[in-house]
Parts: C-alpha cells; structure tokens; sequence
C-alpha cells in the first residue's frame, strides 16, 4: 500500500466496452492503492456515463478529436496542468502512445506499454491484442484480486430512476435479453434471432432487443418476423442495460459488445458464433455456453438455441414450445 496522501492519478482507459468490463478489477486495485488520491479517468465517450457511475473514479474525461491540433495541443496542455504523479495506461493503444510521447520528458511515472522500449512492445504486440492487466499491476507495485469484473455497482448508480426499470420500456413478467453484435460478420442471422423471439413469446418470455442504435434495421427485420420483439436498440445506456440484463431470465447474443456487461452483473445465456472466433469472443468464468459451427452462426438452429438454455436451467420449458419444430 501506497503512503497516503493528495496526489493526482490518471488512468487510461480508451479502447471500448469489452475492455472497461475486464479492466474492472485493475480500477478497484488502483483506487484501493490510492484511497486519499483524486483519480481521473480518460476514456472514449461512450463510455463516459458508466464510467462516471463507477466508485473508483473522482473525475471523468473523454479523449479528443487527435486529428484537430489545437484540440490536442489544448488538451495536452491540460493534462501537463494536472500534475499527475502516476499514469496507469490500461488501453496500450497508438493513442495513449501518442500522449506519452506529447508529455515529454517531464511526464508522470507512466505504467503500461507506452512507457516500454520499442522492443519490449512489439513483443507485447505479438502475445496479445490488449495489455496485459495483472503484469501491468504487478509491475506498478499493486496487488490485483484474482476476481471476474463485477459491474454490480452500476445497479446503484440511478437505482431510484423509473428508467431504471423494465416497465419503463413496457416490459413486464419474464424476459429474455438478444444482444446481436454490432458488425454483419458473425452476426447470427435475422432468421434465426426472430424464430427464437416466437419461441420465447409462446413460452411466455418476452424478447427484448437491445444494444447500440446500429441494430435498428436488423432489429426491424426481426420484428417484421416477430411482432412480439421489444426493440430497445439505441434506447439504452450502459447502466440501464446493466439493469436490464440483471433481472432478464437469461441472453442470447453473438460477439456483441454489450454480452461482457450482462454477464458482468450476473446475467447468464448463450453466445452464438463461428468455430474459429468462439473461444476469442466468450466470457471467460460465466455460466455461459458458446454454440458454435464451422459453417457459419446462420448456421444454428434457434429450437437448439432453447433447448439449450433449458438444459443450463434458465428456463422450465416443460413440453417443446409449438414453433420449435419449425424454427430454422
């Protein structure tokens, strides 16, 4: 532990979701370093307002326009303004490099790839996509919990909000959350997505699909197949889809963004993908099963789909719902 004392922590955090749900442990293990600290956070602006919810972070900013100079050479000057005593670099990417070098040779004492020689980061380039969490810790003198990321607090951020609540959407009984992903490719298909929506609406769960407002024409060509969706694509922050997922009966989703947050805060289902990028894309940990095919996610039949959820004890499904003997 840390000599308490005021002092400035930055951490940066500018990838996307994925990475701010597994990062969840690493800003614990930094606030828990630095209890009297102001830390700030510096992330992309989707992700202001869930970050500004978390515990750990006294201040939230979002990263710039780096294409417009004197946008960069503002911020920079703010930054340097700061005085930050330590920077905890947990994106690793050519923007936080960027910012390491703009500092200069009177930079904080920086922790992460950035700070690393040329060598020693392409051979951190070559073992992964994204930084290693618990090295990084390791090497900034901070014990990290052995723990799965936890977004349990985001339950408490507008806890009293009606939009908070699955009524606020029209929403009532059970329910069941499909979470397609954002790019075509390993997408499962439309087809697919509504046959399970009739299944789910006849067994008595209402099909809710959410995530960024991208999916509104593949939401529409769902519902055109099943008038029972409840079409939330766009509709959502990160913290009422925090909310949602914890009281849904379970997800199905492919290599959407927005599955690590539902698991994040307890929410367990079925992650549809192709053979190749299943293991990539699953949660690692969850009480999640990955079904996957050679041939493609279109692949996959939505009966499957169910009688799977069934077996990991999601639902009572009882006798085979009449669609599924005709789902495809």
């Amino acid at each position: 532990m840390f000599k308490r004392k005021q002092s400035n922590i930055l951490v940066i955090k500018t990838d996307n979701l994925v990475g701010f749900v597994s990062a969840e442990p690493a800003f614990q293990a930094i606030r828990q370093a630095h209890p009297d600290a102001t830390i700030s956070l510096l992330t992309i602006p989707s992700l202001q307002r869930v970050a500004r919810a978390a515990p750990y972070f006294d201040q939230v900013a979002g990263m710039p326009n780096f294409r417009d100079s004197e946008a960069r050479k503002e911020f920079v000057r703010q930054l340097k303004n700061a005085k930050f005593e330590r920077v905890y670099d947990l994106a690793a990417d050519e923007v936080s490099r960027k910012l390491h070098a703009a500092l200069g040779p009177f930079r904080p004492k920086w922790f992460g790839a950035a700070a690393a020689t040329r060598k020693r980061r392409a051979q951190a380039d070559r073992a992964a996509s994204t930084p290693c969490l618990e090295r990084l810790m390791s090497e900034a003198g901070i014990d990290t919990d052995e723990r799965l990321p936890d977004f349990r607090w985001a339950l408490d951020a507008r806890k009293d909000s009606a939009n908070m609540k699955p009524s606020w959407y029209g929403i009532s009984g059970a329910y069941g959350l499909l979470l397609p992903g954002s790019a075509p490719d390993g997408r499962w298909t439309a087809k697919g997505y509504a046959s399970l929506a009739s299944i789910m609406a006849t067994a008595g769960f209402m099909p809710v699909l959410a995530g960024p407002k991208g999916l509104h024409t593949f939401g529409d060509e769902i519902a055109d197949a099943a008038p029972q969706l409840v079409d939330l694509a766009g509709k959502t922050d990160h913290l009422q889809l925090a909310a949602l997922a914890h009281d849904a009966a379970f997800f199905v989703s492919d290599h959407a963004e927005e599955m690590h947050l539902a698991v994040s805060v307890g929410c367990q289902g079925v992650m549809i993908a192709s053979g190749a990028a299943a293991e990539a894309a699953a949660p690692t940990g969850r009480h999640v099963v990955s079904l996957t095919s050679e041939t493609g996610p279109g692949s996959v039949d939505a009966a499957f789909v169910w009688r799977t959820l069934s077996n990991m004890g999601l639902i009572n499904m009882g006798k085979e719902p009449p669609q599924a003997a005709h789902a495809s």
